[in-house]
């Protein structure tokens, strides 16, 4: 019994990344970049970038962090040029770069680990039906936790995003090695509106994402008080 419920805490308390992730995985996508370059209100490259040019380097760089096939070697950012055949980034970039795709690929790692974990505890809960509240409960907890977090992000992002993304950046990378010129190529394909946009996304598809878990939780909750007490009177 007691080990049934340091599952169910471990559920509750994973929930909230497990759902942000997905949804970052949903959103980092070469797709989404192709949206955030067509807005009419996304700014143009002031240093000449054409709409052609960010999306084909967008995506490659993108491919590079998300890659999964291992399609794409470590060092592949050191060699991509331009049209005109100089670097598409120098060194700096290249090492920030990589570092995103350690981070990105590391926390999908524990991401497929959550995942299998929280499908044990689902195995688990199928062969115990008496156990199926406690995990519903989890659920409603880790949804409600989610819920919460978000709000807090969304304030971070609504009162002070340059703060919100200094601190994402100091939680993740050592020093300042994620601080570029506006002429860097990082900053040109990657603008601060584009950052705001997709964190924006991201937390609002996984309040979605919780909302729905807690609603359905708290519906499958209601049901079994329900049958319970009919089972009291009889």
């Amino acid at each position: 019994m007691k080990g049934r419920y340091i599952f169910f805490t471990i559920t509750a308390l994973i929930l909230p990344f497990v759902l942000l992730m997905n949804a970052i995985i949903l959103i980092f996508t070469p797709a989404y970049l192709v949206y955030e370059y067509k807005r009419p209100d996304f700014p143009a490259d002031p240093y000449g970038f054409t709409l052609e040019e960010r999306i084909e380097y967008g995506t490659e760089s993108v491919n590079y962090i998300t890659d999964i096939t291992h399609k794409y070697p470590d060092d592949y950012l050191a060699g991509l040029k331009m049209k005109d055949g100089t670097p598409l980034y120098n060194e700096r970039e290249v090492s920030h770069m990589y570092d995103v795709r350690v981070v990105f690929q590391n926390a999908r790692a524990v991401l497929s680990f959550m995942i299998v974990f929280i499908i044990v505890t689902v195995l688990l809960v199928s062969r115990k039906p008496d156990a199926l509240q406690g995990f519903l409960k989890s659920l409603a907890w880790g949804a409600s936790l989610t819920l919460a977090l978000i709000v807090m992000v969304g304030v971070g992002i609504l009162t002070g995003f340059d703060a919100f993304f200094d601190a994402f950046h100091h939680l993740f990378f050592t020093g300042d090695s994620w601080l570029f010129w506006e002429t860097d190529s990082l900053i040109r394909l990657f603008p601060e509106p584009l950052w705001v946009h997709g964190f924006t996304l991201a937390a609002g598809l996984t309040a979605f994402f919780a909302l729905l878990i807690l609603v359905v939780s708290l519906i499958f909750l209601q049901k079994i008080r329900k049958q319970k007490n009919r089972l009291r009177r009889n």
